[in-house]
């Protein structure tokens, strides 16, 4: 009867096991898991593995992902479920396009500086990027799972220019489709 009940138990422990994340395996495996951003509090990985178009109707594009965010301070990995909605119209090449256009229809000369700026100025006001997540797992630093999982629900909300959040879209965009947002 014990031997009955541990391979019992063993069995029901193999897909916890499977799903643990730790901050060594995103580190030993950058092909799969790219470092969008770190600072001394935390870092961000994305799973390139985990990347799939939901929706592809250009300009419309969505992606989803697997995010994780490693929390130093407080010795945690935890892991999103992310989809992201583009909207191209307001991509970095486009909006170039719309100010260079402007400018011209203006009899204004366009000049790099001043383009630029605009751009900037066009993408903080709206990047083109939404964001919708769901934590999906805690676990310590060296995989040993915190709670087996975490489910919250999210609604999409605008996604910042020049913050992490649009780092992670950024980088998504590129690696699933070879250019740039």
């Amino acid at each position: 009867m014990k031997k009955i009940m541990i391979i019992l138990l063993a069995i029901l422990c193999i897909p916890l096991s499977g799903f643990a994340m730790s901050l060594s395996t995103l580190e030993n495996n950058p092909q799969r898991y790219i470092k969008i951003s770190e600072n001394y509090n935390s870092a961000v990985y994305t799973d390139t593995g985990s990347i799939k178009s939901i929706r592809y109707s250009p300009p419309y594009y969505t992606l989803s992902a697997n995010t994780y965010y490693v929390v130093y301070k407080l010795n945690i990995v935890f892991a999103c479920s992310e989809i992201y909605n583009y909207d191209y119209n307001y991509s970095t090449e486009s909006t170039m396009k719309r100010i260079i256009s402007d400018m011209y229809d203006n009899d204004e000369q366009p000049d790099e500086d001043t383009v630029c700026s605009r751009t900037e100025a066009a993408q903080r006001e709206n990047s083109g990027i939404e964001r919708n997540g769901t934590c999906t797992g805690i676990w310590k630093l060296n995989g040993q799972p915190i709670k087996k999982s975490v489910p919250s629900s999210s609604t999409n909300s605008p996604v910042t220019y020049h913050t992490v959040g649009y780092d992670i879209a950024e980088s998504i965009f590129k690696t699933y489709y070879n250019q740039f947002f």
